[in-house]
């Protein structure tokens, strides 16, 4: 039997906000980017740049779930750029995070302003918990 939304959300939490500390600490972040990253027994696998298709993406996902060794244990989709966020467009990293055996994942989002180097980004706040969504992945 499966887990109320609320404890399944309780135990996703910190693994998500530790997952996309990860993602926005990449040194090749760039705005307007999708990304994934799966992993394999608890492994985290590298991120990979997605397009900006979400047909191509959905094809992207599925094809690297069933050629990825197994088990695999966590999906990360990633974004980094314009976010609409309370009525304006803010430069944020959006994270969608999956486990498997569970029903849903979490939907997070972090601001992020310029880097010290050009053209390099950085998170800077805390995570906001913006919901959950179902778990079509694993």
């Amino acid at each position: 039997m499966s887990q109320p939304v609320s404890a399944e959300l309780a135990q996703l939490v910190q693994p998500a906000e530790a997952t996309l500390r990860e993602f926005v600490q990449q040194e090749d972040l760039k705005p307007e980017q999708w990304f994934m990253r799966v992993c394999v027994n608890g492994a985290p696998g590298s991120w990979q740049a997605m397009t900006a298709d979400s047909a191509e993406n959905d094809r992207i996902i599925k094809e690297n779930i069933a050629e990825s060794p197994k088990p695999i244990t966590e999906l990360a989709l990633a974004f980094a750029g314009m976010v609409d966020w309370r009525g304006s467009k803010r430069l944020m990293a959006y994270l969608q995070y999956y486990r498997a055996g569970r029903d849903h994942g979490v939907l997070c989002l972090r601001h992020l302003k310029e880097g010290p180097r050009p053209g390099t980004l950085e998170g800077f706040g805390g995570l906001f918990l913006a919901g959950t969504c179902k778990n079509i992945w694993l």
